[in-house]
């Protein structure tokens, strides 16, 4: 699947074809609203996180399906142009792409509908067969739009390499237990991390530290806040991580481009602080382009924040 002497990403994950439609503001239940103008583009979690990660400069491998069809196709191309290797992406006969709704507002927010695809056809055996040559300097990335028992058999399989597991638990959903047990770092944002650990009154921002102890037991997880920057857990420490102000025009693709980020510099044995600290900018940034895999951004356009990212955080 790839070169053995480099240290390696893989990415177990979903590819979508996305239909990108930007309105005024987004529509409320029953309302209908007219586009301001629409697009094709590749995407998915997967795919998204694979390319942020490859544009870092990190030798990137996908895991995943498409269908046999145009849409699977195009995918196919993209992920090639961006020199991930597509090797080990499955092309499922007489099943469609995976495909993704995306509303964008004018402020950025967004709403998105997914349907799955070919990557519900994602099995264990097809991860087992791929993941076999991992080693204990590999990075292995996972999203939850593929079947779950899929995500824990990479997860299982990659700790049992001694790789290290990321997990990215989106959409959220119920974590078996032996799944948690394989990840080293968890990654969700502050809707997943709630609605993962339940309720959901009060200051969410504030109750966030506790919230994640609780989800991440003695593993790490880092939360992500939008505006707000990042939580960093770690050995049961929090360190909150403040995001630059600019001016976002669209969030879709903002996490994926954190979480590919920080697989990157994880995989150039960063720290897990400084590796949250460059992926908060990269993130940010990201927000400012249209296009969830259009708009990534591209290691060398935050090249004084990572020569930074040592110095100690801001009070």
């Amino acid at each position: 699947m790839s070169d053995g002497s480099l240290r390696r990403l893989v990415v177990v994950g979903s590819l979508n074809m996305d239909s990108v439609s930007e309105v005024p503001a987004l529509p409320r239940p029953g309302e209908t609203v007219l586009a301001v103008r629409s697009s094709r583009t590749p995407g998915g979690k997967g795919a998204n996180q694979a390319v942020s990660a490859a544009r870092h400069g990190a030798a990137v491998a996908m895991v995943g399906c498409v269908g046999d069809d145009r849409d699977g196709a195009d995918l196919l191309s993209s992920l090639a142009a961006e020199a991930v290797d597509t090797s080990a992406i499955r092309v499922r006969a007489r099943r469609p792409t995976g495909a993704a709704q995306v509303i964008v507002a004018a402020d950025g927010s967004n709403c998105i509908v997914v349907a799955a695809g070919a990557n519900a056809e994602l099995t264990s055996a097809d991860v087992d067969s791929v993941l076999g040559d991992l080693r204990p300097a590999d990075v292995v990335l996972i999203q939850l739009e593929i079947p779950i028992g899929t995500a824990m058999a990479a997860a299982r399989t990659a700790a049992g390499a001694g790789a290290r597991v990321v997990l990215n638990p989106a959409p959220a959903q119920a974590l078996p237990a032996e799944l948690i047990r394989d990840v080293d770092v968890l990654v969700p944002n502050l809707t997943e991390l709630v609605a993962l650990t339940g309720g959901g009154a009060g200051d969410l921002l504030a109750q966030a530290p506790a919230r994640a102890r609780a989800l991440a037991g003695d593993r790490s997880a880092i939360v992500t806040l939008g505006e707000h920057g990042a939580l960093v857990v770690d050995r049961g420490e929090a360190t909150r991580v403040p995001a630059p102000r600019v001016d976002a025009i669209d969030t879709t693709g903002a996490g994926d481009a954190f979480c590919g980020s920080l697989a990157s510099e994880l995989l150039r044995g960063r720290p897990l602080l400084y590796a949250a600290i460059v992926a908060v900018q990269v993130g940010a940034l990201a927000t400012t382009r249209r296009g969830a895999l259009s708009g990534l951004p591209r290691r060398s356009e935050i090249a004084g924040v990572i020569a930074g990212a040592a110095d100690p955080l801001p009070a």
